[in-house]
């Protein structure tokens, strides 16, 4: 049950549950504190009675039975599995059969002459020995012949392959390693902020983080929005850069019909298996006081068609499958329209110019008049900086300006622009052949890039916006970022990033950067399960939090490897074998 309360400037309300008979009803056991009390004070009686006689009292249930919807995901599951242990058994098979040749071997022991016959080579020796000899074929097919034939199908679910290949951090050719420290970094700044977002539910010493809201650095935490804000930089960039490396090869000759569907499947199958497991399975995996109820998501059961056209983040937050797939909704549909703006850059880049010109000026325009139409100036910083604030009002009014900005693909588009013009000015200065930029030069570009991106992140400590302010800030404060993290890759991708390359490009991040889609779909499930199937409360320290990030970025990242291992892997190599048989009909 729920009882509002007043907390030094903020009102919020506080919820508590009690341990009942598993007999427990709700329509005859109300939460009756009167009849249970010998307080003095019956006026504080009377007037607590009065809050409780509004409450609702809720009986979790103990154990469930599956519905249709969790058997079919069961399955679902269960077939992939099979398909993996296939997969993976062949590979160990034929893996043992190369190292230990006894297993396809004719043994002979105690005899003076060792015959050696193989296809590639016609010849016999004759050598004196008290070794195990055999003969041994080594290009005949060891499994039967239907297997053999299935076997690229099988290969694709190989666990031993797959963990290969995401670990494998060797670069090839026109690699560009620091993207992988980014899209790491970016990630965890997003398993951090969202673990945060948990917090105030689970915590007993709530004076203690209220005072710590105060503090500068948490000014990371309140504008983590940013961090995504890294990822459609990332995206854009890294869709222009190949497109402009693909046109430099073949004189702009690009397949778009493959350009849409390679995309495509290369983010739904796992997408829609995590969206599957969400809505049937997972309220199955846990309980407590605070998890779910229902054995389905409602939200997800009804309207799961919307994350499988991508126009998910177009409805309204309440009816949000997934609440957090928002962000692949604006970046397939950015995607969508990209070639619009590429091919207009590479062949007529005036008018690429003049379009990219027109979507950042639609995307100020609309953000600034949202933001004054309806009164956006309320951020997080608002309660940090100590007005008077009721926390449930503020919610309400941070949904409704997530309903109407935060998700919507006219506001998001500018890193996503900005990504773009990156990847287009590094085409042209290689075209060009274009120095590297001299000390001055380097040094002003890091100064101003440093001095915006710090001015987005901490511009707001401890005070509180005007209307007009927050207008300017909404509209241009994530285009701001993003050219400071376009910057950074700049520097990079050229050579001269110094000390910050080498950070961004160490090779551990290429095999987490491999597993950050996997990542961001299933670290909230993992937080989750962790911090709503709490049965007490916890008291909140540095470390403690220190603790929990670090170990629920460990948890989410090997759930990301097993969602990879599973599911998406395969369907990568699925496709690129389908497109080979196309290539060679």
């Amino acid at each position: 049950m729920q009882i509002p309360f007043q907390f030094r400037n903020m009102s919020m309300p506080i919820s508590i549950a009690v341990c009942l008979p598993d007999t427990c009803n709700p329509s005859t056991h109300p939460f009756n504190i009167s009849g249970s009390s010998n307080l003095a004070n019956s006026s504080f009686i009377e007037e607590l009675d009065s809050v409780l006689n509004n409450i609702t009292l809720t009986c979790k249930r103990t154990s469930r039975e599956y519905t249709t919807s969790a058997i079919v995901v069961i399955c679902l599951l269960s077939f992939f599995a099979v398909l993996a242990f296939i997969g993976s058994s062949i590979t160990a098979l034929e893996y043992c059969m190369k190292t230990n040749p006894s297993t396809e071997s004719i043994y002979r022991k105690s005899i003076s002459e060792r015959a050696i016959i193989n296809e590639e080579a016609d010849s016999l020796s004759n050598k004196k020995s008290d070794e195990v000899l055999f003969i041994n074929n080594a290009n005949e097919n060891t499994l039967p012949e239907w297997l053999e034939k299935c076997k690229p199908f099988f290969n694709c679910f190989c666990i031993f392959t797959n963990g290969e290949k995401i670990i494998n951090t060797t670069s090839s050719e026109g690699h560009l390693p620091c993207l992988h420290g980014i899209r790491f970094l970016s990630m965890s700044w997003v398993i951090l902020c969202h673990t945060y977002t948990l917090l105030p539910n689970n915590i007993r010493n709530t004076a203690e983080v209220a005072d710590m809201l105060n503090h500068w650095i948490f000014e990371v935490i309140l504008n983590g929005f940013f961090s995504v804000d890294s990822f459609f930089v990332l995206s854009g960039f890294l869709v222009a850069y190949l497109y402009f490396q693909q046109c430099s090869k073949n004189g702009g000759k690009i397949p778009w019909l493959y350009f849409y569907i390679h995309r495509y499947i290369r983010l739904t199958p796992v997408y829609m298996i995590v969206v599957a497991y969400f809505t049937a399975l997972y309220n199955y995996s846990n309980s407590g006081p605070q998890w779910p109820d229902s054995d389905v998501d409602d939200n997800c059961m009804t309207g799961w068609w919307w994350n499988l056209l991508y126009i998910n983040n177009l409805q309204e937050e309440k009816y949000h499958c997934m609440g957090w797939s928002w962000y692949l909704a604006n970046d397939m549909q950015f995607y969508v329209i990209s070639p619009l703006l590429l091919i207009s850059l590479w062949r007529w880049p005036k008018i690429g110019y003049s379009l990219m010109g027109l979507l950042f000026a639609i995307s100020f325009t609309a953000y600034f008049a949202i933001t004054y139409e309806y009164d956006f100036d309320v951020t997080l910083e608002s309660i940090a900086a100590g007005g008077s604030m009721n926390v449930q009002g503020f919610m309400d009014k941070f949904t409704d300006f997530s309903n109407k900005t935060y998700t919507k693909p006219y506001t998001r588009i500018s890193p996503y622009l900005v990504g773009i013009l990156l990847a287009y000015f590094l085409h042209r200065r290689k075209q060009n052949n274009s120095p590297k930029l001299n000390t001055v030069t380097l040094s002003v570009g890091w100064i101003v890039a440093s001095s915006i991106t710090l001015a987005c992140l901490f511009g707001l400590y401890d005070r509180q916006q005007t209307l007009i302010e927050a207008c300017f800030y909404n509209s241009l404060s994530r285009t701001c970022f993003a050219c400071g993290v376009a910057w950074v890759i700049f520097v990079c991708v050229t050579g001269q990033g110094g000390v910050v390359n080498s950070i961004l490009s160490w090779e551990v991040w290429i095999p987490l950067s491999r597993l950050t889609y996997c990542a961001y779909l299933v670290h909230p499930l993992v937080l989750e399960y962790s911090f709503l199937s709490l049965r007490r409360m916890f008291e909140y320290s540095h470390i403690t939090m220190i603790l929990y990030v670090l170990g629920l970025q460990f948890l989410s990242y090997i759930a990301a490897l097993i969602t990879s291992l599973l599911f998406e892997s395969p369907v990568i190599r699925l496709e690129r074998i389908i497109r080979n048989q196309f290539k060679s009909s």
